[in-house]
């Protein structure tokens, strides 16, 4: 059942599990134009209120944006009460890293942008929020460049060891859900690294061996701070690995469902049983991951979606 719909070309992110009202930030996306041809970036906040029985949804924040998103990431840290919606992290072309102030927005306040860096190689194409510490920041970009951010403290970045090699860029990063010191990549290649940043280096590397895997998504496992997943863009092999690094010289198992690549995974954060995926075959299916199997294929337009997300409440 379809409770809201708006009609972007946009990269999209929900709102913290803290933050009341449920928003929808939107973002401009650099990968794709619209009918009008148009260059221009906008940042948008939409109110999701599911007592309105019409689809439509309240735009509650705009902002003129200075370059269009490849990812967009919203975060809870704040400094106090004029930062209490928390921060809009979004990636985009030409290593630029952008820091919003989802407040300052929401208000139309005077000072949205709370941070700008160029530091990056290549569009800014992934990023993820600590979950046990906000002010954290991992982002990825090409040439196998990872930085770690310190929102305390915006200006010069760690990293989470020396560059993997041969260089190539990063499709995704993902912090653990259960231990906060460790990090993970997932690269065109098909490989994914497990970083531990109180070493600094790389812990564990998996890749497929079929050498046929280009992967477009990572997410660990809720619960299971061993286990994560693994999807294929490549339409001669589109599938979900399920690895545990417990054992991890080839997958626990492979979702089979989609007939052409996956482009966007996402793992529900309050019940394993549920992940969803979106692939180039039109089809966005759930499933129970536990048994491999599909319990069920939400409805599409005759479009690829690029990008699926739980709401984390």
């Amino acid at each position: 059942m379809k409770l809201k719909e708006i009609e972007r070309t946009a990269v999209q992110v929900w709102s913290p599990a803290s933050n009341h009202p449920i928003y929808l930030a939107t973002g401009t996306s650099a990968q794709q134009l619209d009918a009008s041809f148009s260059t221009n970036a906008t940042l948008e906040i939409f109110e999701i209120d599911f007592r309105d029985p019409s689809l439509d949804m309240k735009c509650r924040g705009i902002l003129p944006a200075s370059n269009r998103f490849h990812k967009l990431i919203w975060g809870s840290f704040g400094n106090g009460p004029s930062d209490s919606s928390g921060v809009i992290a979004g990636g985009g072309d030409n290593g630029v890293l952008t820091l919003f102030s989802a407040t300052q927005v929401l208000t139309s306040g005077t000072e949205p942008v709370i941070g700008r860096r160029e530091m990056h190689t290549g569009p800014v194409r992934a990023l993820d929020f600590n979950s046990f510490q906000c002010n954290l920041l991992a982002s990825g970009a090409n040439s196998s460049e990872i930085y770690i951010w310190d929102l305390n403290n915006f200006s010069v970045p760690m990293t989470p060891g020396a560059k993997s090699q041969p260089q190539e860029d990063i499709s995704a990063v993902s912090w653990n859900r259960q231990v906060q010191h460790i990090l993970s990549s997932a690269h065109p290649s098909g490989k994914a690294i497990v970083w531990d940043l109180r070493k600094n280096e790389p812990i564990i590397k998996i890749s497929d061996h079929s050498n046929r895997m280009h992967c477009s998504g990572m997410a660990w496992h809720p619960e299971v701070a061993t286990q994560l997943v693994l999807s294929s863009e490549d339409d001669r092999m589109p599938v979900i690995q399920i690895w545990d690094l417990r054992f991890a010289t080839s997958p626990l198992s492979q979702l089979e469902g989609h007939t052409r690549g996956v482009l966007s995974i996402s793992w529900c954060q309050a019940d394993p049983e549920l992940l969803l995926s979106s692939a180039k075959d039109n089809r966005i299916l759930c499933w129970n991951p536990c048994i491999g199997e599909v319990i069920y294929e939400l409805p599409t337009q005759s479009q690829w979606c690029f990008d699926v997300q739980w709401c984390p409440r």
